[in-house]
């Protein structure tokens, strides 16, 4: 059978409608993917180019933040012990929380508090709920908290609610996520900071939750008998500055949660009546140790790459050191810092730097550290690897039996010219000894040193190294080869 087909040819206009359309879309599409490639590495290198550059302190700024700037007159080491500023160590514990709790119970007008991350959990939620209490009972409370790192969400929500709800509370974040900002999403807030009344403050590196107090080796101190031209003071002054750098935002809701209020004061004061400071009554005005001057040392309040501030004081405070003692989560530094350090040390008889050991460290930036810690390993320094179970979070330094810096500030480029920071530098002997002291009964009994063949040197107090397991030396593998923190540099 046969059949007869015929097949109508298409039409011309058809036909060039047909390929104009194929090729209209095929143009859209690979003009929208080129673009947005485009348009992603733009925006990467708008996040990242702005902190390539250099920058240095300028000799306006290095004045204030010399040796002789630090250190105390002789007419203020004369001052009779009842006038001058007292300083209390306080290494993260349970009591150390309670102190906190003790001095929001005790303040009279005002509570500024400041911190970079808040964790949930009781701590957390006793913490908060003292300082509504205090709010209930007509003090003044402000809390700035970091925009990207530190909101409020998830379960603390109820909290964030509570805060920016309530007359005596003024809620405030800093530099939030901003898509029209790319360079501003580097910066962080990372300082931690509290100030009562304008006589009292706490400075250090503890960020707020149950595991900064208890699962960390943390330092703050407190600083009393203070004021106006003290350390209190100058926080004061810092927090207002903050605030008015316009880039913290106030926050408020119309949420008011009666039942959260009611479950975040009776967590505090069920908590509190039990604690050892409940019933206290404490001569903040004797008590900790006397000191001779403190200074404080912030990074400009800046979103973009800062002159190295802080850096600069402890490079000035080490150059003719004899003696230098460095503790830090980590060490994340460009070559010439590395550089900076080694010959610091070669200047110091003694220059010792403590961090964290791979067994208990639990921060991704330490990957670079871990795996360039060779550059460390000269005749000059001291390398020690914390090996307890708890990870080192604090960030001190101990110089010349005389000067301890306590504060935010990690050695790494972030905190050296990324984030705002701000440390303490107390001049005063007395002080220095109870600080070093500490350490060398809490951190260097409790580590090894790394030899100059990158192993460990065993001690009797540690006959053998903590065993490290194969899925964590594989994760800290990974970190480094993905560069996870070095991109943020």
């Amino acid at each position: 059978m046969c059949y007869n087909m015929t097949v109508k040819p298409l039409h011309k206009k058809k036909a060039v409608l047909l390929y104009e359309t194929r090729m209209r879309v095929g143009f859209v599409v690979m003009t929208v993917v080129f673009y947005l490639l485009a348009a992603i590495i733009w925006y990467m290198l708008a996040a990242v180019l702005p902190y390539t550059q250099t920058v240095n302190v300028s000799e306006s700024e290095n004045v204030f933040i010399t040796r002789e700037a630090l250190s105390a007159s002789q007419e203020q080491i004369n001052r009779s012990e009842r006038l001058k500023e007292r300083v209390l160590l306080m290494p993260t514990s349970e009591s150390t929380f309670n102190r906190r709790l003790k001095l929001i119970a005790d303040a009279k007008e005002t509570v500024d508090f400041m911190v970079f991350d808040t964790y949930a959990g009781d701590f957390t939620d006793i913490f908060y709920g003292a300082l509504i209490n205090a709010a209930d009972r007509g003090i003044k409370v402000r809390v700035v908290l970091d925009g990207k790192m530190g909101k409020l969400g998830g379960s603390l929500k109820p909290i964030e609610n509570l805060l920016s709800n309530h007359n005596n509370i003024e809620l405030y974040f800093f530099k939030g996520v901003n898509v029209f900002d790319p360079g501003g999403l580097m910066t962080l807030m990372h300082d931690k900071l509290t100030v009562v009344d304008g006589d009292k403050c706490i400075v250090g590196g503890v960020n707020m939750g149950t595991g900064a107090y208890l699962s960390n080796f943390d330092m703050e101190v407190m600083v009393t008998n203070s004021g106006a031209n003290g350390a209190a003071g100058q926080v004061k002054h810092y927090y207002e500055t903050m605030l008015k750098s316009g880039l913290v935002k106030r926050f408020t809701s119309k949420i008011d949660d009666i039942e959260a209020k009611k479950l975040y004061i009776g967590k505090y004061t069920e908590y509190f009546a039990k604690s050892e400071f409940a019933n206290a009554t404490i001569d903040y005005a004797s008590q900790g140790v006397a000191v001779d001057k403190i200074t404080l040392v912030n990074n400009r309040i800046s979103a973009r790459k800062k002159s190295p501030i802080i850096w600069q004081a402890l490079y000035n405070l080490m150059y003719d050191a004899k003696k230098s003692i460095l503790v830090t989560p980590y060490t994340l530094l460009q070559n010439d810092k590395k550089d900076q350090i080694k010959s610091l040390a070669a200047r110091n008889d003694e220059f010792v730097l403590i961090t964290n050991s791979l067994y208990n460290t639990r921060n991704v930036g330490y990957a670079d550290y871990y795996y360039t810690r060779k550059a460390y390993l000269t005749d000059d320094i001291k390398l020690l690897e914390y090996q307890a179970e708890n990870q080192l979070h604090a960030k001190m330094f101990a110089i010349d039996d005389r000067y301890s810096i306590i504060g935010s500030f990690n050695l790494d480029e972030r905190s050296i010219h990324i984030d705002t920071e701000s440390v303490l530098v107390i001049d005063s002997p007395a002080f220095n000894k109870i600080l070093t002291d500490y350490i060398t009964d809490t951190m260097v009994n409790n580590s090894l040193e790394v030899g100059k063949d990158n192993e460990y040197i065993l001690t009797e107090n540690i006959p053998s190294a903590p065993t490290v397991d194969a899925a964590k030396r594989f994760k800290y593998a990974i970190y480094r080869v993905l560069g996870v923190v070095r991109c943020l540099i």
